[in-house]
């Protein structure tokens, strides 16, 4: 009689260990695992520029060269020669608007070099305005947006 109940012991172990090894592996693959990654310190920042100009309003409307061709004036009488050396990419140009992308450690020398530039062209003085700046694209195209929803 022992030996029927150490080997119906011996069973249900054997049977509770597989039923638990199953539950334990349902458990696992119920469900999706989730993660997630922060990124602290994007590589690139965003402005929005506007040129403001003496000339009518309507006499603006920018292209690439005259953009970068203002961008590097502004960025050399600022900061001289290393100022030229900053990457500045465009993103997109409407009307007198461009986007503009830097690496995140140039954006405050940018937008001083930039906010503080005056040009003279045969229309008169120009400048630029920033409009937005900041580390995340989606955020600076939204509040740009929301601006323009309660001005029309």
């Amino acid at each position: 009689m022992a030996s029927i109940n150490a080997d119906a012991s011996a069973a249900i172990d054997l049977v509770n260990s597989a039923t638990g090894a199953l539950h334990n592996k349902m458990e696992k693959q119920r469900g999706h695992e989730i993660t997630s990654k922060t990124i602290k310190a994007p590589p690139f920042s965003y402005a929005c520029l506007e040129l403001k100009t003496e000339a009518l309003p309507s006499s603006t409307d920018l292209d690439e060269v005259t953009v970068r061709s203002y961008i590097t004036s502004a960025l050399t009488q600022f900061l001289g020669i290393t100022g030229s050396a900053i990457s500045v990419d465009i993103l997109k140009i409407e009307g007198a608007e461009c986007w503009v992308r830097v690496p995140r450690q140039d954006l405050s020398p940018f937008i001083a070099a930039v906010g503080g530039w005056t040009g003279l062209t045969e229309d008169g003085n120009v400048g630029w305005r920033i409009k937005a700046k900041g580390n995340w694209l989606s955020s600076l195209v939204t509040q740009t947006a929301v601006g323009k929803v309660w001005s029309d």
